[in-house]
């Protein structure tokens, strides 16, 4: 499975493909912020039909009551699915355009369906009090700050030690199972690499860290894969041994289901010591 490219200028041949280890450019997922006093922002929800032009009328429709989007998101949709959710945060400071005014403007419009105000709190907090849970594909998935899983990992090792060095590599194994059977049962793939460049976009897109394909055999079952930026391993900074237990258990069980027979993992290279990148080397 190829990775997608990113296009700038309407020509593939044109297009840059970022490397895993030059390409850092964060993507804010937050549905929250604290007001500055003066400043009058709202929330908007609404659904909307799936049609040609659906964000431009939008877009006019904020320009012509002086409004400025501060924040758009759809919610991700599947290929049959009509209608289409999102939310936005917009910034009604410079206009003498009401959020009510504003309301009724975008319920007229023949592609909404439905939609609603979320009004900032008394200490000027605005966050998404409308959409739960996160969803995944049709799973429920989680956001955990960097303190929370920082928290985890330290935590655990500070109470159990070698031992909970080991708690963490079996958790990862389970998970890493588990994963891959399930891109199994959601996708119908059976092919080894396309289940590796599924796992690579997962990993990518839920922030994990930036997953290479070193080397992949899956007839003598080994692998080499590094990570950079592994969201385990930043919180080892200055480690004097590898760090990333958890993510090395992803990595071994997930390649013992592509390869149907167990599989070991073994971090050569971490960021947490010092390396460039973190680099496993799994065989079976």
């Amino acid at each position: 499975m190829e990775d997608c490219k990113v296009v700038e200028e309407g020509l593939e041949e044109l297009a840059y493909q970022p490397q895993p280890g030059e390409y850092f450019n964060p993507l804010n997922l937050g549905r929250i912020v604290v007001l500055d006093v003066g400043q009058r922002w709202y929330g908007l929800v609404l659904e909307t039909v799936i049609e040609r032009g659906v964000v431009r009328r939008l877009a006019e429709v904020a320009e012509q009551a002086g409004i400025v989007i501060r924040f758009i998101q759809f919610s991700n949709v599947e290929p049959h699915d009509s209608l289409a959710k999102a939310i936005a945060f917009l910034d009604f400071s410079n206009t003498s355009v009401t959020p009510e005014e504003a309301l009724r403007l975008v319920r007229k419009q023949p592609f909404v369906r439905s939609a609603h105000l979320i009004v900032p709190n008394n200490e000027g907090l605005l966050f998404d009090n409308y959409f739960f849970p996160l969803v995944v594909g049709k799973k429920r998935a989680v956001i955990f700050r960097r303190r929370v899983y920082e928290s985890l990992f330290k935590g655990i090792r500070e109470k159990f030690g070698t031992a909970g060095e080991a708690m963490l590599y079996y958790q990862g194994f389970a998970v890493g199972c588990r994963t891959c059977q399930a891109y199994r049962e959601e996708t119908g793939l059976e092919d080894p690499e396309a289940l590796v460049g599924l796992g690579k976009a997962y990993f990518r897109t839920s922030g994990w860290g930036i997953m290479d394909i070193v080397s992949l055999n899956v007839e003598k079952g080994e692998a080499r894969i590094r990570i950079y930026e592994s969201f385990e391993c930043e919180t080892g900074k200055d480690s004097e041994t590898s760090y990333g237990h958890f993510i090395r258990g992803v990595l071994a069980g997930f390649f013992t289901s592509i390869f149907q027979r167990e599989a070991k993992a073994v971090e050569t290279r971490c960021i947490a010591r010092g390396d460039p990148y973190c680099e496993y080397t799994i065989k079976t």
